[in-house]
């Protein structure tokens, strides 16, 4: 079995909606099918995805005003993440695991 995973760590945060889709969907051209192992793992920010913690939600939307500020990206809720696969022809995705602001998310063609 091949198994090719493309790893963006805090990439994404920095692009426009569109860039975003034009970047994965060069991505999703560079790996295998997922019964071939193929994925995407992205570390950003997912914005709510944080349970009830205030505390983090504060640091998710101030991190979301810095993206804003510095460069034409934002940060991203989930449904707004969905789009944003289902644009790049992505099948399927998952938020594995949460690192504080930031979370994993496993991307699957």
């Amino acid at each position: 079995m091949c198994c090719m995973i493309l790893d963006m760590k805090y990439v994404l945060s920095h692009w426009s909606d569109e860039d975003r889709v034009k970047i994965l969907t060069q991505c999703k051209k560079a790996i295998p099918s997922r019964d071939a192992g193929g994925n995407v793992i992205i570390k950003d920010v997912v914005v709510g995805s944080s349970s009830s913690c205030r505390l983090m939600l504060e640091a998710e939307l101030l991190m979301d005003m810095a993206m804003m500020v510095m460069t034409s990206g934002r940060e991203r809720n989930e449904q707004e993440w969905h789009n944003i696969f289902s644009s790049a022809g992505f099948s399927d995705y998952k938020i594995v695991n949460k690192l504080g602001a930031r979370c994993v998310i496993v991307v699957y063609p």
